[in-house]
């Protein structure tokens, strides 16, 4: 049976979360049209996708994992997304807690949306831009494009990314925006033929932190997989890493990624991938905002992409809203509460988590950095226990340590659990550190300063 009330809905990106809300309000019987800036078509076929030129997304060639949530929040909303995944290529994960997830790359994400929203009747993809949001008697009207013409709309999207501008002026006064600290260098490979990718220790993805730097391993789909270095913004020492030769000897040294990338393994198939620059960032809509107009995804909430959070929280984002909509089609109140809600108590919860473990893991990596102060210096003494002040990042390495633990932080990195719930196991940690234990490198995982001496030597050889 359909909505008592049909809605014209304009969604103004076509990304993540501006795909799939239209896929969600276009099945309730909403008429959704679908503005897209970026010129590119979708390719025909999936292997072409990693080719895909979309400057409106300047991450879709970037890493990604995908995490239990946003998997759960599609198997519940949209399970054809995931059956067309699994027909793309998509490789099922089976993970603990009985929850699961898939890999692929954001490219094959992204095109495996596009497909669907192109073949949905009640969506309309249109090339251009939106000039501005049009108001009538203090509710929304519709949309001025770029060409002047007024597109007609009971409810407005906002989902251009982080540098939309559209919604701008009805942000709330306060706004949040700090450094990430953390840079991105990232290298893409294949699999030979015949070869069967590798074990991972976080079920989605590989993570070893060591004093200084991260090491990420990502496998996709079609036997390719991304391996990343993530050091500070101030880590000359580490620059080096955007060189293949300084990044191959480096790989090298990381017994974890020596094993996926030997050349019998798997072959290069990217030059050096960079990301900078990142902020985590909320800046949700005010209380002022005309009914009808919202924002989301990226416009909204940004975080640090070290674990993959970006997608699965802009899906459910995106189905937070559609999901209002379809409680009452006729009500832009309840839509406006019930988003709210959910952006100033979930979304903002991860956006806290996401901005205090980066605090404290740039605490600890600035002491690596430091040859006169060892990297545990930066993490507290504590006797007795006091879990008041407990560094995120503490907790995330003590999963190491303890079972218990390593269950909730599991839990915690998939988004499944909220993130206080992770508080739970802060006394456990406490003790840990109480009893004389400190975060340890992994067996095969350099020191920051070997990477050094051996991203140096490489840049500079001896003649």
């Amino acid at each position: 049976m359909g909505p008592a009330r049909r809605l014209r809905v304009v969604v103004c990106g076509a990304g993540t979360a501006g795909m799939t809300l239209a896929l969600a309000l276009a099945r309730e019987g909403h008429t959704v049209t679908l503005l897209e800036r970026d010129e590119a078509p979708a390719p025909a076929q999936v292997g072409e996708a990693a080719a895909w030129k979309r400057t409106g997304v300047a991450q879709l060639h970037q890493p990604h994992a995908f995490l239990a949530r946003g998997c759960s929040e599609l198997l519940t909303a949209l399970p054809d997304v995931v059956v067309a995944l699994r027909g793309a290529g998509a490789v099922d994960v089976t993970l603990p807690d009985g929850l699961s997830s898939f890999l692929c790359r954001r490219s094959t994400f992204e095109w495996v949306l596009r497909r669907l929203v192109e073949a949905e009747p009640r969506v309309s993809i249109h090339l251009g831009t939106v000039r501005q949001i049009e108001v009538y008697k203090g509710t929304v009207s519709g949309v001025r494009l770029g060409d002047g013409g007024l597109h007609p709309a009971d409810l407005v999207v906002d989902c251009g990314g982080r540098r939309s501008a559209l919604t701008t002026a009805m942000l709330a006064q306060e706004i949040f925006d700090e450094p990430a600290n953390e840079v991105y260098r990232s290298r893409r490979y294949l699999l030979r033929s015949g070869r069967q990718p590798g074990p991972v220790n976080r079920g989605v993805l590989g993570v070893e932190e060591g004093d200084g730097y991260s090491f990420l391993l990502f496998p996709h789909d079609a036997g390719t997989f991304t391996v990343t270095f993530v050091h500070l913004p101030e880590d000359s020492g580490l620059a080096g890493l955007r060189a293949v030769p300084a990044f191959e000897a480096a790989v090298r040294m990381v017994a974890f990624g020596a094993a996926w990338t030997d050349p019998a393994v798997a072959e290069p198939i990217s030059d050096i991938m960079v990301m900078n620059g990142l902020r985590n960032v909320f800046r949700p809509l005010g209380p002022a905002t005309p009914p009808g107009v919202h924002a989301i995804g990226d416009v909204v909430c940004t975080t640090n992409p070290h674990f993959g959070r970006g997608t699965s929280l802009a899906v459910a984002h995106a189905l937070t809203l559609a999901r209002a909509v379809t409680e009452n089609p006729a009500d832009p109140g309840l839509w406006r509460e019930r988003v709210d809600a959910w952006v100033h108590d979930e979304l903002w919860s991860w956006f806290d988590d996401a901005r205090s473990l980066d605090r404290s893991r740039t605490e600890v990596w600035r002491a690596a950095m430091d040859d006169t102060v060892p990297a545990v210096a930066a993490i507290p003494q504590m006797s007795p226990p006091s879990p008041a002040a407990m560094p995120r990042f503490t907790v995330l390495a003590a999963a190491a340590a303890d079972p218990v633990v390593a269950r909730a932080v599991f839990r915690h990195m998939h988004l499944v659990d909220a993130p206080e719930d992770l508080r739970a196991v802060e006394p456990r940690v406490a003790e840990l550190l109480a009893a004389g234990w400190r975060p340890k490198r992994a067996a095969g995982l350099p020191t920051r300063a070997e990477l050094v001496d051996v991203v140096s030597a490489v840049r500079a050889p001896a003649t």
